[in-house]
């Protein structure tokens, strides 16, 4: 896995960003695609649990459903891409995984007591995050495309080199 992205990925976690825009998913569905199957996950966590250390801003509910929702993203990403990549391919990992995201974080949301313990409450709690879902689609979609293309670029120049 091109540790440049990673670390590229992680500096854009930390820089400012509009609410419920993250380059994390992006970076799961990378790790998925190019990371060790045993440690792939701790690709797009380890920044979460880093900011979660210094901010402590969610309930633990909350939270635990964020982890979850991203190391989804991270086995949806092996899953769909790690052994053959394609425009389909990639367009459902980009989906499956924020609406996994979305489904497992609101989740949390909802068992975090923002909404009435009810099934009337889960279904407000996942109206109201809604927008948030296509906010992930639009950023995991943008930040996809800076990772997965520039570990494109960097093959193609490794392989260029190479024949050289």
């Amino acid at each position: 896995m091109n540790r440049f992205v990673i670390l590229l990925a992680w500096i854009i976690h930390w820089l400012p960003h509009p609410f419920g825009v993250s380059s994390i998913g992006a970076t799961a569905l990378y790790a998925g695609a190019y990371g060790k199957r045993g440690s792939a996950w701790l690709v797009p966590l380890a920044p979460l649990a880093l900011v979660a250390l210094f901010t402590a801003t969610y309930p633990t509910a909350v939270m635990l459903c964020v982890f979850a929702g991203f190391a989804l993203a991270t086995a949806i990403g092996r899953r769909c891409l790690a052994r053959r990549r394609s425009p389909a391919r990639f367009a459902v990992a980009l989906v499956a995984a924020a609406v996994a995201f979305y489904l497992v974080s609101n989740l949390g949301v909802w068992l975090a007591g923002y909404y009435p313990a009810t099934s009337a409450g889960l279904l407000a709690c996942y109206i109201a995050g809604l927008p948030f879902l296509g906010l992930s689609l639009i950023a995991d979609t943008v930040y996809s495309a800076v990772l997965f293309g520039l570990h494109a670029l960097a093959a193609n120049r490794g392989t260029r080199s190479v024949a050289a």
